[in-house]
């Protein structure tokens, strides 16, 4: 089940509330996906089966929302980098947080799953690694499902033939997924890719940023390059803004990520015909695991 929701914020700007979907953000539409078909081909037997998986959090809880309805138990690496509140509930809620220590002594979520993968059978446990930066049903998760259902959404409140997609990336299966979904559904796509100022993705130069969920340190392996049009660097600052303005204008709380892409769609909202372009991006989550930014000084990095 997904709560299919998107918002006509004004003519011609047009905002998909992921946020609404069962484990709070777009990544169960992948998970669900993956999940489900290991489980008819039989790589996943409910009951014997652990899934493993390095997360920022949001993929965890889109995995857990999954597996629990078929009794799957969930071990999940979450870098401690990211959002305290998350790591908290993902236990609270089923999740085994594995390698705690590893990761306090400096080791990477990456290193902590090669290290219980490779001593599974000391553990006795049969995992399965849904691996969500290699497996390539995450784009086809996308495509078939969020960007589909995206365009629908788009035609039932528009009549507008091109869309200007905003959006971002962690894995880049959700922007790669979704412009070919849109691009199925018969629009023709100009999409704009967002990341923090202070990082280049194509060029993979990163730093820590508060746009948790993307320029995570290593190149999107599912970003189509071919797909971007142009890359759009946005501050905390505008960040923060636009978090602001979507709960003055609609009194919803968006995701620092979401907010970044919100940024730029309302920048070239000003630019396009309401008439015959429609400029389109996605709450892929809530902001209310990042309620400290809303208070933090907005310097301009």
């Amino acid at each position: 089940m997904t709560l299919r929701q998107s918002l006509m914020i004004r003519p011609g700007l047009v905002i998909k509330l992921e946020m609404n979907n069962p484990g709070g953000s777009h990544k169960y539409r992948a998970a669900r996906h993956i999940i489900e078909l290991a489980i008819e081909s039989g790589g996943i037997v409910p009951g014997r089966t652990t899934i493993i998986e390095k997360t920022g959090g949001n993929f965890g809880f889109g995995l857990l929302a999954v597996c629990q309805r078929y009794g799957i138990q969930v071990d999940l690496a979450v870098g401690l980098s990211y959002s305290a509140r998350k790591r908290e509930l993902l236990a609270g809620l089923g999740a085994n947080l594995i390698g705690q220590d590893m990761l306090a002594e400096g080791a990477s979520p990456a290193k902590v799953v090669e290290y219980f993968l490779d001593s599974r059978t000391r553990c006795d446990k049969k995992y399965f690694y849904t691996d969500q930066f290699s497996n390539a049903l995450g784009v086809e998760a996308h495509q078939m499902d969020t960007g589909r259902e995206f365009a629908d959404q788009i035609r039932a409140v528009s009549k507008a033939v091109n869309v200007v997609f905003v959006g971002c990336a962690g894995t880049g299966a959700s922007f790669t997924g979704v412009c070919r979904g849109l691009c199925d559904g018969g629009f023709k796509v100009e999409a704009h890719l967002i990341e923090p100022a202070q990082c280049d993705t194509r060029s993979g130069q990163f730093s820590d940023h508060r746009f948790e969920g993307i320029a995570v340190g290593v190149a999107p392996p599912f970003l189509d390059w071919g797909l971007v049009h142009r890359v759009h660097k946005v501050t905390i600052k505008e960040m923060v803004d636009a978090q602001r303005w979507a709960y003055g204008q609609l009194g919803i709380y968006i995701g620092n990520s979401s907010a970044g892409c919100l940024a730029v769609a309302r920048s070239l909202h000003c630019e396009i015909d309401p008439g015959d372009t429609v400029v389109a991006c996605i709450s892929y989550d809530s902001g209310h695991w990042y309620s400290d930014m809303t208070s933090a000084p907005r310097d301009p990095a």
